[in-house]
């Protein structure tokens, strides 16, 4: 658990560093979401966590057309994969990710194939991977839920109340993000 703690906390300094040139536009959010033509979906990390975010991709499959989304997941995106086949799929293995939780250059040159307008990352904690791809997007809008050291990664944060079950989170984000 402490080598885990040491390890995250390196990366984050490692991506605070690395993005330190990396200054965020001005951007109004009024319709951030509306607008975008492109998005890149991280999906959450752990596979208990799939169910309560199909009201997210739902909504964001009415906006944009499934060629216009890109998933970004671990091995067990075939639920997505089923729900969406004519998205595009970037899986994580973990080989690209480095000891200290940083994905690798290969990977990111991967997501950065595409312009995202929008970029959602669905994991509630602070997972240093998708955290760094959300940012390594260069997407102009990244959501993402707030925690300690969220603003080196994004730049809407949406405030879960954890006393509420995952569903009910995931809910309110996309109510959050039907607003813009």
């Amino acid at each position: 658990m402490i080598l885990e703690g040491a390890r995250t906390s390196i990366g984050l300094l490692w991506s605070q560093y690395h993005f330190r040139n990396n200054r965020d536009r001005i951007t109004t959010f009024t319709n951030a979401v509306s607008s975008a033509k492109q998005a890149l979906i991280i999906m959450p990390l752990y596979r208990r966590e799939f169910l309560p975010t199909v009201m997210v991709i739902e909504l964001l499959r009415k906006k944009f057309s499934e060629e216009n989304l890109t998933f970004v997941s671990t091995d067990h995106g075939l639920e997505a994969m089923r729900l969406l086949p004519h998205s595009q799929f970037i899986h994580i293995l973990p080989s690209e990710v480095s000891v200290f939780l940083v994905p690798g250059k290969d990977l990111v040159e991967r997501i950065r194939k595409k312009k995202y307008d929008l970029a959602v990352d669905l994991n509630l904690d602070l997972v240093l991977p998708s955290g760094y791809i959300c940012k390594a997007s260069e997407a102009k809008v990244r959501v993402g839920f707030s925690g300690k050291r969220a603003d080196t990664f994004y730049n809407f944060q949406v405030h879960p109340d954890l006393t509420l079950g995952r569903k009910l989170i995931y809910d309110r984000l996309v109510k959050c993000l039907k607003m813009f």
